[in-house]
């Protein structure tokens, strides 16, 4: 964690290759330069004023930007106010795996209101609650190269739907919800990339295989709760590390507490 003037700069590597940067009250500019990943994010506040590419830009709080690997930016405050923003750095070649080693996608224009690409860049933020696996990460990541496709002009060409084999990693998360599957399992075991093992998935089942499995993990602490045990005991059998992780992710699911659903059952 760093002080840069008034401001506060967070950062966290979350996997080789991806690292999480949160900033906030920034008032101080960073001088040009140039980074050897994407960097992606949206502006938590205020106004982000850089140039890049040749033009002076501005991502206003809510827009998404990316700045592509080797270009040279710099970045400072678009107003009196200060900014903030939270981004992520991928490395190319994670990049290049989840698009199936193809050419790296190229997004002209740098500041965007892309609704797909604003909730893609949110979830891979916060992929380090939503699994006990890599699960949450590749899905995350998956979503977030397609949105990246598609703004490039470059719509991914589906391939065809392994039935047979989403049937069986779909019964081996059901069997499991508490136990941390990773993708790198599912893929030595069923023979499919992890990368398209989540697109398929969603495809097939609507979801991603990340949010099916947390959805499985809740029925579990949910049948624990109606059982009698306690909230604590309830998150530890679900997978969760802790009752308040459970708590986040039931309040996202349900739109209430544990605490709060335990008690309306009670009164039937």
């Amino acid at each position: 964690m760093t002080r840069p003037g008034a401001g506060l700069i967070r950062s966290r590597p979350i996997a080789a290759g991806l690292e999480i940067v949160e900033t906030a009250g920034l008032r101080t500019g960073y001088r040009p330069h140039r980074h050897d990943s994407y960097v992606i994010g949206t502006t938590a506040h205020g106004v982000q004023r850089f140039r890049y590419r040749g033009e002076e830009r501005h991502a206003l709080a809510g827009q998404a930007f990316i700045l592509h690997p080797d270009e040279r930016h710099d970045g400072r405050p678009g107003t009196d106010d200060g900014y903030g923003y939270r981004a992520i750095h991928i490395a190319p070649r994670l990049v290049a795996e989840a698009n199936g080693l193809g050419p790296l996608p190229f997004v002209a224009c740098p500041v965007l209101a892309d609704a797909g690409l604003i909730e893609a860049i949110g979830a891979l933020i916060e992929t380090r609650d939503d699994a006990p696996s890599d699960i949450a990460l590749v899905s995350a990541l998956a979503d977030l190269t397609d949105a990246l496709e598609r703004l490039a002009g470059r719509p991914r060409r589906r391939a065809p739907i392994a039935e047979e084999t989403l049937r069986r990693i779909k019964a081996e998360l059901d069997e499991t919800p508490g136990s941390a599957v990773s993708m790198s399992e599912l893929e030595a075991t069923y023979g499919l990339s992890r990368f398209a093992i989540a697109r398929q998935f969603r495809r097939c089942y609507g979801v991603s295989p990340m949010r099916y499995g947390l959805m499985r993990r809740l029925d579990v602490a949910k049948s624990w709760i109606l059982a009698g045990e306690s909230l604590a005991d309830a998150a530890l059998a679900a997978g969760f590390s802790d009752q308040s992780h459970m708590t986040r992710h039931f309040l996202r699911a349900f739109g209430m507490t544990p605490g709060r659903w335990r008690a309306l059952h009670e009164r039937r």
